[in-house]
């Protein structure tokens, strides 16, 4: 039962650091800045800011977490 216990808390804690270790600040904030220029061009930053926003977090956070490789607006 203790190595199971022991078993269980590692894969906590290893799932967590990698997580973690995936997430890049930089890729998120190059993506926000590229979808914000795109919902600009397109209108949906003046015509609907929140949902814009909604949507450039969903999105730049996937990407940030290597969940998705391209986005609206990736140069």
């Amino acid at each position: 039962m203790k190595k199971l216990i022991v078993g269980l808390i590692a894969l906590i804690v290893l799932g967590s650091s990698i997580s973690a270790q995936a997430y890049d600040s930089t890729k998120y904030a190059i993506c926000y800045g590229q979808m914000t220029n795109a919902h600009k061009a397109r209108g949906l930053h003046k015509s609907n800011r929140v949902l814009s926003i909604k949507i450039k977090e969903t999105v730049c956070k996937s990407y940030a977490n290597g969940e998705i490789n391209s986005y609206e607006g990736k140069e």
